[in-house]
């Protein structure tokens, strides 16, 4: 099937009503957004086809029927992709890389510290910190039930390098490797810093994830400043239909505000007696609900980067394991 069943969406920042859903949409000359099925929410993600010289796919996270029907539209087929540029090594965005390389034979580039989460199951769930848990060995049929392609081991034939230009011909791709997210999160300008793909710098009303052990909440609002710093006139986030141009700016301004909007509903919980992370996260505290028991996993691994910072600034003290207020 060339392309999904046509069904209507309301985007989650936006409210649009869209009717249609096609596979892709042309964002600039040569340069096309391959939506994600299910409006890219996760386990699917956003990619991007770079019609060029060089025939480039940017992250792997769409669903193989998207991509195959975005280069039959564009008078191409699937063997004939030259090169794969994955963004970091989280499931939704390495996801049918190896699948898309034993079709086309291209070569895969990563960021060097991508390599280890993006290369193996095992080393996908180190990077995320997972081993560790105790529910881990029971947590591995259903992660791999839900998400089949971790199972996967994944190729790297060479790495890209931050602020080094990727030509693809007329089309050139600029790493910008943004931390915080996860330690190798990579955006890209296309053709200068105009247009960014933001990849997880999402601007979804979730707001920031950073529930792995490899993420970081300074590294990641530092991130997101950067970007603003910048000025983007166009961003493409991974998990939303569209790009966005109206309002970028306050958008990312936003989605930086929700660490402190989330910051102070920690400190709230906190100081009604919610006070160990086990106690925030059992509300939950982040997530909205938890879906699925590894969700438990993110939600503890986030509240206790939040908690973490609060004890490095005074704003709350432990006390026989227990959190409360040093100041307001």
């Amino acid at each position: 099937m060339n392309c999904p069943t046509e069904r209507v969406i309301r985007t989650p920042d936006t409210g649009d009503l869209m009717s249609e859903y096609p596979a892709h949409v042309e964002i600039e000359p040569r340069v096309h957004l391959v939506r994600g099925l299910n409006g890219a929410r996760f386990p699917e993600a956003n990619s991007l086809f770079i019609d060029d010289e060089i025939l480039t796919l940017v992250d792997a996270g769409s669903d193989v029927r998207q991509v195959t029907s975005t280069m039959k539209d564009l008078g191409y087929r699937l063997k004939e992709l030259d090169r794969l540029v994955l963004t970091h090594f989280h499931i939704d965005h390495k996801g049918h890389a190896e699948q898309l390389r034993q079709i086309s034979d291209c070569e895969v580039m990563c960021h060097p510290l991508s390599v280890k989460g993006i290369s193996t199951f095992q080393g996908w769930a180190e990077e995320c910190g997972i081993t560790d848990h105790p529910s881990f060995n029971e947590w591995i049929p259903l992660l791999i039930e839900w998400m089949p392609l971790l199972s996967s081991d994944y190729k790297i034939t060479i790495h890209f390098q931050n602020m080094k230009p990727i030509s693809c011909g007329e089309v050139e791709l600029i790493p910008l490797h943004l931390p915080g997210h996860t330690k190798d999160h990579t955006c890209f300008g296309i053709n200068g810093l105009e247009t960014i793909f933001l990849v997880d710098i999402d601007l979804t009303s979730f707001g920031p994830f950073y529930g792995n052990l490899v993420s970081d909440i300074r590294e990641f609002k530092h991130s997101i400043k950067r970007v603003i710093d910048l000025s983007p006139k166009l961003g493409i986030s991974s998990h939303l239909p569209n790009p966005v141009t109206d309002n970028l700016q306050e958008l990312l301004e936003e989605f930086l505000g929700v660490f402190d909007k989330r910051d102070a509903e920690i400190l709230r919980r906190i100081y009604d007696g919610h006070n160990t992370v086990e106690k925030l996260a059992s509300l939950p505290t982040i997530y909205p609900r938890i879906p699925f028991e590894p969700y438990y996993f993110f939600e503890e691994c986030m509240l206790e980067l939040h908690v973490q910072i609060l004890l490095e600034d005074g704003v709350i003290r432990q006390e026989r394991n227990e959190f409360e207020i040093a100041r307001r």
